[in-house]
């Protein structure tokens, strides 16, 4: 997995630590919901987004945990299947805070399952990231939904 895959894990879990690390997963748990392509048109940018999230993972509970205010919390992956699809997104989504009690999501990662699933997210006032959705509506009045890539409008006329 590349440098780029595991600073957004990285930007990921620091908007975990500015969310009130409360819930999601036990006293000593952070659950982290990857809402990701594994089938459909894209499964391997799914899997790949999984690999890094699980090296992450590993790397940081072996060093005993993230430290968040002199407290050591492990971190826990819950993985679901979006079938690159709008409407497995937003049902991932959904699963994902509501049955599963994620604390925060990363992804989806296209902006045709990131912008529904940023609308669930928001809703549900739970910090998601998109690592590669460049629709502006994915982040568009949505204050707990993030992206690490610039917009399309910023991206068209720089490469122009």
């Amino acid at each position: 997995m590349n440098r780029t895959s595991l600073k957004l894990l990285a930007l990921m879990l620091l908007a975990v630590l500015l969310v009130a690390c409360g819930g999601g997963g036990g006293d000593d748990t952070i659950k982290i919901g990857l809402n990701l392509e594994l089938t459909g048109n894209i499964p391997k940018v799914g899997e790949h987004s999984r690999v890094a999230a699980e090296m992450f993972a590993e790397e940081v509970n072996a060093a005993g945990g993230l430290d968040v205010g002199g407290q050591k919390y492990m971190i826990q992956l819950v993985t679901e299947d979006n079938n690159a699809t709008a409407e497995g997104a937003t049902a991932v989504a959904n699963k994902l805070i509501t049955q599963d009690e994620v604390l925060v999501l990363v992804g989806p990662n296209a902006s045709v399952a990131a912008v529904p699933a940023g609308e669930v997210a928001n809703n549900l006032e739970t910090p998601m990231i998109s690592p590669w959705s460049t629709n502006p509506s994915t982040t568009a009045g949505r204050p707990w939904v993030f992206r690490a890539p610039f917009i399309d409008s910023f991206q068209g006329p720089i490469l122009a």
